[in-house]
């Protein structure tokens, strides 16, 4: 018969531990990962979000101040006046 081999627990605990740290650890990595990724989305949002506002804007802006930049629309007044 084979000897048997004597069994030993510490070893067996430490082999485990290892393998259930790497994973722990894999976890937390990957966790981390996409937390990285939707803070980056969120971000990229956000900054998308405030050109628009910035466009609208500055829409507003340059149509609140049409009447004083603008010669064409001062000559289609003129031509609206006289019919």
């Amino acid at each position: 018969m084979a000897k048997k081999e004597k069994f030993d627990l510490d070893k067996e605990v430490e082999r485990l531990s290892r393998k259930t740290n790497v994973n722990i650890r894999k976890t937390e990595y990957a966790f981390n990962n996409q937390i990285k990724k939707l803070d980056k989305e969120i971000d990229e949002a956000i900054s998308e979000k405030i050109n628009l506002y910035d466009d609208n804007k500055q829409s507003t802006q340059d149509y609140l101040e049409i009447e004083f930049k603008h010669d064409t629309i001062n000559r289609y007044r003129e031509k609206l006046k006289k019919i």
